[in-house]
């Protein structure tokens, strides 16, 4: 998978070195427009809008569309055009947009980077960090994501994933869209560049979302020290468990022509094979093949994230789908299962 970071310039990190090994990593916290304003990022850049034109009978004649610009900066004098918009697009200047971010939200950068030409960028910051069980934390940050075209709008979410390029944010908020809950957590603001008002009220979704960090933080902590607290009494338990997380397919060859239906049996038969396969998997883990798996929900949830992490066999890189596809949906699976929603 690319990264999408066009180069070094283009993307920092607080402490931790990113494992594209791009970028600026800073030992010292800092405010988004302190970031914007050093070195690599020199400042970024400014959008703005030039109408286009089309030349007609050898006449250079204006249209009612104009280009999205990004504009020659210090950290790089080539002009790039983004999209076209009409006269209703109104772009955030990534300047704009960390000063907002310090005024609403107040706390070090975790991470801030541009995708691509720029047509993207994105801030993370931390929110408190809890413990589950002993040396076993969970980390959340806030994530706002700007982008420069018209196909993509403001967001903002929180998320169990740090950002630091277009693999991992793009993994963060799938997470955010997956686990939004009612109160606040996970998605919270999405906003268009047709709203003139869009900085000032991304500002406030902003500080609404380090608000209410605390009592996002105790709902998450709640759950999770809930199943590092519930043993599972029985491997009875354990397998009802998984089979509610990962149960057989029904059978529908009723539902097929007679001509097909000794065809789809054998697909449904393999099909629970495969089933079987992956509840079995898990529950040799928790049963102590797996790596410090406690005998509760907590390690059952463990168990199925080692399994479809690092044992699941594949012909193909399993990358993609850990951070979006099937194995990212099995483990949601047994997270629901073990939230009483499924």
């Amino acid at each position: 998978m690319s990264h999408n970071i066009k180069d070094e310039k283009c993307v920092y990190s607080l402490n931790e070195e990113m494992w594209h090994r791009l970028g600026f990593v800073s030992k010292v916290p800092q405010k988004a427009k302190e970031v914007m304003t050093n070195s690599p990022f020199d400042g970024g850049f400014r959008v703005e809008l030039r109408q286009a034109t089309v030349t007609l009978n050898g006449i250079p004649t204006p249209t009612n569309y104009y280009a999205i610009v990004r504009v020659a900066s210090p950290a790089d004098p080539k002009e790039v055009v983004f999209d076209v918009c009409t006269e209703r697009y109104h772009p955030l200047q990534p300047m704009d947009v960390c000063e907002s971010f310090d005024q609403w939200v107040n706390q070090p950068v975790e991470t801030l980077a541009f995708l691509g030409q720029g047509e993207e960028m994105f801030i993370s910051w931390k929110l408190p960090e809890f413990e589950i069980t002993k040396n076993d934390f969970v980390r959340l940050f806030g994530v706002v994501r700007v982008g420069y075209t018209t196909m993509k709008s403001a967001r903002l979410f929180t998320a169990i994933h740090r950002p630091v390029c277009e693999n991992t944010v793009v993994m963060a908020e799938g997470w955010a869209v997956e686990n939004t809950t009612e109160d606040g957590a996970g998605y919270v603001y999405k906003g268009k560049a047709s709203n003139a008002n869009l900085l000032e009220h991304l500002g406030y979704w902003m500080g609404h979302i380090e608000a209410k960090a605390e009592r996002e933080v105790a709902t998450l902590k709640e759950f999770l020290t809930t199943l590092a607290t519930t043993p599972i009494v029985s491997d009875d338990e354990a397998k009802v468990l998984l089979y509610t997380a990962y149960p057989d397919k029904a059978n529908d060859s009723a539902n097929f022509p007679v001509q097909l239906r000794d065809k789809r049996n054998a697909e449904k038969t393999a099909a629970n094979e495969s089933i079987a396969e992956i509840r079995n998997g898990i529950f040799r883990l928790w049963q102590g093949a797996g790596t410090a798996i406690s005998r509760d929900r907590w390690g059952l949830l463990n168990a199925t994230s080692e399994y479809f992490n690092h044992y699941q066999p594949s012909k193909k890189p399993i990358a993609y789908s850990v951070m979006f596809g099937p194995r990212y949906k099995n483990i949601l699976a047994m997270v629901e299962t073990l939230a009483g929603k499924r």
